[in-house]
């Protein structure tokens, strides 16, 4: 499970939400859309994704965010 172990630091390091996508060596973040719309997905293996859901929703400049699955929403 290293790519948990990465997503879990890149989510320790990131001062928002939003600086996810470029703090994270492997730039493994993404802004989910249509029914996930506001949670963020962290790529772990296959279609193995960390979801996270920022507080306030939907806002990049989020500091707080809580894990709520590892899902192949696929």
């Amino acid at each position: 499970m290293k790519k948990l172990r990465l997503r879990i630091n890149a989510l320790r390091a990131a001062d928002t939400i939003g600086d996810l996508p470029s703090d994270d060596p492997g730039r493994a973040w993404h802004e989910l859309k249509a029914d996930l719309a506001g949670i963020w997905s962290g790529e772990l293996s296959g279609n193995w994704r960390l979801l996270v859901e920022p507080s306030p929703l939907r806002d990049l400049t989020a500091a707080e965010a809580t894990v709520i699955d590892i899902e192949d929403y696929h």
